[in-house]
């Protein structure tokens, strides 16, 4: 029962923000030309569409280079396939049951697989994915501080609330990678060993401890993070110029991750409306784009992602199949 009321707000929240978009600004009188200009403006399209499927490829990279942290040495085919499939059930999954899981259950059902580390790899994923925004979104943000003052009260403090979070979320993560080393772990188990003594979370502390122990498989993790990210955003920066739009490229850049973040809240489908709404109030005041564009572009990325994540479900059903 609960989970069915979750999804039925998830429902309710995407049907009333994507109802309240197309009001304002008159889907088929201004948003629906902007999504038909991808026709003409099919190099764009192409080219967005390639860069989402270059985002799934490095965000396999990342995984795997995690997973060769914990000693779960996995064939790379392998990763990006369950990686494939995961984006297929990220965009169709309304309930609990997402990419994630996914990829845990597909791993699982691999001999000699480990569940502890494998999900010890999915969380540090994303661990290393917020680190990578955040040196996104921080660096970006400073090229374009001065523009800050050129937005709404309300942008103005998203922005700056979200640098606060981003700058705080690093230092929780170089704290907890800390904490876990064994010997400030070792001297936490001293004072508090009722819970840190018990065996399932000093095995969890080991495995994240990964990150620090096999550093080399975390910078490359790291590395494929940020490409990753940059392909991403690039989806939407396509589709901007799919719908015939332009836009200065850093204050995009700086926009993304705050519309990123915002859209993988668990709050509608897929993000939809979420999404269109961020990238109208973000993408308008940081790169002065039209709403009605800033929404077809937002709606033009969504589409492209969807398209790989389509490619991931044949994957797993042929895989059924097989």
């Amino acid at each position: 029962m609960k989970k069915a009321l979750v999804i039925a707000l998830k429902i309710a929240v995407t049907t009333v923000l994507l109802g309240m978009i197309f009001r304002e600004h008159q889907f088929t009188g201004e948003i629906l030309p902007h999504l038909r200009a991808m026709g003409a403006n099919w190099p764009w399209a192409l080219a967005g569409l390639a860069c989402a499927g270059l985002a799934v490829l490095f965000a396999a990279l990342r995984w795997q280079a995690l997973l060769a942290g914990q000693d779960q040495r996995v064939p790379p085919g392998r990763v990006a396939r369950v990686t494939f499939e995961a984006a297929f059930f990220n965009i169709t999954s309304l309930g609990a049951l997402g990419g994630d899981a996914w990829r845990v259950i597909a791993l699982l059902r691999r001999n000699g697989a480990q569940k502890l580390p494998v999900m010890a790899s999915i969380m540090l994923d994303h661990l290393v994915g917020l680190v990578s925004v955040s040196i996104v979104f921080l660096g970006c943000g400073w090229l374009v501080r001065e523009k800050l003052e050129q937005l709404s009260p309300e942008a103005d403090a998203v922005l700056r609330g979200f640098a606060v979070f981003m700058a705080g979320s690093l230092l929780g993560i170089l704290v907890s990678v800390l904490s876990f080393t064994p010997r400030i772990y070792a001297w936490g188990e001293s004072k508090l060993p009722w819970l840190l003594g018990w065996p399932p979370l000093k095995k969890f502390g080991q495995a994240c401890d990964a990150l620090r122990h096999a550093w080399r498989w975390s910078l490359l993790a790291l590395g494929a993070s940020l490409v990753l990210y940059l392909f991403h955003f690039l989806v939407f920066y396509c589709g901007i110029r799919a719908v015939g739009g332009t836009a200065p490229f850093t204050g995009f850049m700086a926009a993304m991750p705050v519309i990123d973040m915002a859209a993988g809240l668990p709050v509608s489908v897929s993000g939809l409306g979420v999404r269109e709404k961020t990238f109208e109030a973000l993408v308008g005041g940081l790169a002065g784009l039209p709403a009605s564009k800033a929404v077809a572009a937002s709606l033009a990325g969504w589409l492209m992602n969807v398209c790989w994540g389509l490619a991931g479900g044949l994957l797993f059903v042929r895989g059924r199949r097989d």
